[in-house]
């Protein structure tokens, strides 16, 4: 059965707003909300109680004295991003088959479409960061330092994994919508830095492939005798094994990145077959996160050979490599388009004297 979230975020938060303490919001949330939320495996109805949540939560305490209830926010900031990036995946989607069927004036009403879901994925997604750092007081650490405040028994280092992973999506999200928000490009590095402060196998992976999703895309970010995608592709693996499989989301993310396309595949066939393992039941909404992730990866290799989506039931598999004897005038297209988006032109030679 599957837990009713809307009934059971009122009498919680009517509770938080009858002690008026930002303090109390916290614990009610940590140790009532979240664990309902983790446990449904739908990710529209976590996304919504997030999105009807987050303001209200925004009024309780007294800011002014630093009393907000910043771990909440949190939660309800990541789940009201995950409402907003689906838009951004569709949208995408719809500009790639768009694009295969040489829709000129499509594509380009498309790609702003998707860049302003992008940007307000962006925005949630580093609210909340900024939380997780005010209530963990992260920017007080030294360099190698963890924070004291995580405690397994108030579900604080589930909200700092969340913490964790809102903050590589911020950055994410706002490259792709055009830089507009301006997520500090240094958050990778100190989600790199901050990784280990969690036990990585009692979290299916995820710190580790946090880590090495960094160290994969940021040149000279990895330490010296560190295979970043080694490190994913273990880190996949106790996901998968686990039943949440958020580890191999980060890696399909990541390979799909750094345009890897035959080890992108790999790892999605790799997911497809490890569904048999029935997800955790305390942490279904991770682990269809992920699957949505992976199948919009696919989907986008799909629409871009085929011209449509991953079929039903064949997730894992891949239409013929060999690309459409029309891509080429496509890309033509899109690049008369979009010319801020086709590389740059060499300046010519000097003229020898």
């Amino acid at each position: 059965m599957r837990t009713r979230l809307p009934a059971a975020l009122p009498l919680l938060l009517t509770a938080a707003i009858g002690a008026g303490c930002a303090a109390i919001v916290d614990r009610s949330t940590l140790t009532g909300v979240a664990p309902a939320v983790m446990a449904t495996d739908d990710v529209g109805l976590g996304c919504s109680s997030g999105e009807g949540t987050a303001g209200l939560l925004s009024s309780f305490g007294k800011p002014e004295k630093g009393q907000t209830p910043h771990l909440a926010q949190v939660l309800t900031l990541l789940s009201a991003a995950m409402c907003v990036e689906p838009l951004a995946w569709e949208a995408e989607l719809e500009r790639g088959v768009a694009l295969h069927r040489g829709e000129g004036a499509r594509v380009q009403d498309l790609l702003e479409v998707e860049r302003r879901h992008h940007t307000e994925a962006a925005r949630r997604y580093l609210s909340a960061w900024t939380h997780l750092q005010q209530g963990l007081r992260l920017d007080e650490l030294d360099d190698a330092g963890c924070p004291k405040r995580v405690r397994e028994k108030h579900n604080e280092d589930l909200l700092m994994l969340l913490g964790l992973s809102s903050g590589v999506l911020a950055v994410l999200h706002d490259q792709a919508g055009g830089m507009e928000i301006g997520v500090p490009l240094d958050v990778p590095r100190k989600v790199a830095r901050l990784g280990p402060c969690l036990p990585n196998e009692a979290w299916w992976g995820v710190p580790r492939a946090l880590q090495a999703a960094v160290w994969a895309t940021i040149p000279g970010a990895a330490p010296e005798g560190e295979d970043p995608l080694a490190v994913l592709a273990q880190s996949a693996a106790l996901g998968d094994a686990a039943g949440v499989r958020l580890a191999r989301a980060f890696q399909v993310q990541t390979l799909a990145t750094i345009g890897d396309e035959a080890a992108l595949q790999a790892a999605i066939a790799a997911h497809a077959a490890a569904l048999a393992t029935p997800p955790n039941p305390r942490f279904r909404m991770l682990d269809r996160f992920a699957t949505l992730l992976i199948r919009h990866e696919s989907d986008k290799l799909w629409v871009r050979t085929a011209g449509h989506r991953t079929p039903g039931g064949q997730l894992g598999a891949f239409p013929a490599t060999s690309a459409p004897a029309e891509d080429a005038s496509l890309d033509d297209l899109l690049d008369s388009l979009l010319p801020s988006l086709a590389p740059a032109a060499p300046p010519p030679a000097p003229e020898s004297p």
